[in-house]
């Protein structure tokens, strides 16, 4: 079935331009109702689903709205995908629960809903050459419950999954091949899913990234850590004045009444997120500093 995009472009409310289009994003309105306009400050999506299929375009392919970006709240979790260089795409959505809660698993969107939107981002892979990779779920570039039912995956009245609707968007047919290849997901932990920053098919990417985020490590399908970001020792160096020294590796430790000056300091051992300090001075919590 062929679908048509009503044009609704306009520059009005932008924020910024320049997009550069590698990457597609997938996201739900966050209410109950149908729209398609950004919002006073720049948030909304260039394109936007509605119940019966319709669809709209509000932003033209170069504007960039705030659409994936972390707003101060969210964390990164892909390596690459931002405002910047990613389309979105908003999808209508409907709720028999508490609307006001994106945890709330009875959130889910019509099957004509879906099916417009396989015709777009396919129409659009097409348009601008990206591959079926680069589509992601607004969660998957940061950890933002959105959109939704794509995240609850529990097949909530009329709602696919995100695997399914990723099988749909594949080459020219509904199915996906089989492939045992392994992801590689950089993380802290294996347990603490919520900080992870990417998921790569090569392991090579995967060491990039850890190798960019002290603390971090590489971890297979089966949650075991194939490669650890920190080779002790390393330099770190503070990104504000007033990073305090710990007398022990957590927040519920004292602070060694003392902060990092501005400088190069050594990290010998990490625990529970922070680095030991070789000068024996205590620990400081590795989000606070960045290694060099």
């Amino acid at each position: 079935m062929s679908y048509k995009i009503t044009n609704a472009i306009s520059s009005s409310r932008v924020p910024a331009w320049g997009n550069q289009k590698k990457y597609i994003g997938v996201h739900y309105l966050g209410v109950v109702g149908q729209a398609h306009d950004l919002a006073a400050d720049g948030c909304g999506a260039h394109f936007y689903v509605y119940w019966d299929g319709t669809i709209y375009q509000r932003c033209s392919l170069d504007a960039v709205p705030w659409a994936v970006g972390t707003a101060g709240y969210y964390t990164q979790k892909h390596p690459e995908a931002n405002n910047y260089n990613t389309i979105s795409i908003e999808m209508c959505c409907k709720c028999d629960g508490n609307s006001a809660l994106a945890s709330d698993p009875k959130w889910y969107f019509t099957t004509a809903t879906q099916e417009a939107c396989v015709w777009l981002v396919k129409h659009l892979m097409g348009q601008l050459g990206i591959a079926a990779d680069h589509v992601l779920r607004h969660y998957d570039i940061v950890n933002k419950v959105c959109p939704a039912p794509y995240v609850h995956n529990n097949h909530y009245r009329t709602s696919w999954t995100w695997d399914e609707f990723k099988k749909k968007i594949a080459g020219s047919g509904d199915i996906l091949p089989t492939t045992t290849k392994p992801w590689y997901r950089v993380r802290k932990t294996w347990k603490n899913a919520s900080s992870q920053i990417g998921a790569f098919k090569t392991m090579k990417k995967a060491k990039q990234c850890a190798d960019q985020h002290a603390g971090y490590h590489v971890y297979n399908d089966a949650g075991k850590k194939v490669y650890t970001s920190s080779k002790l020792p390393y330099k770190v160096q503070p990104k504000s004045s007033n990073v305090p020294v710990r007398t022990g590796p957590a927040k519920t430790y004292s602070a060694a009444r003392m902060f990092l000056k501005p400088g190069k300091y050594v990290i010998t051992e990490e625990k529970n997120g922070f680095g030991k300090l070789k000068s024996g001075a205590g620990w400081v919590y590795l989000k606070k500093v960045t290694r060099v």
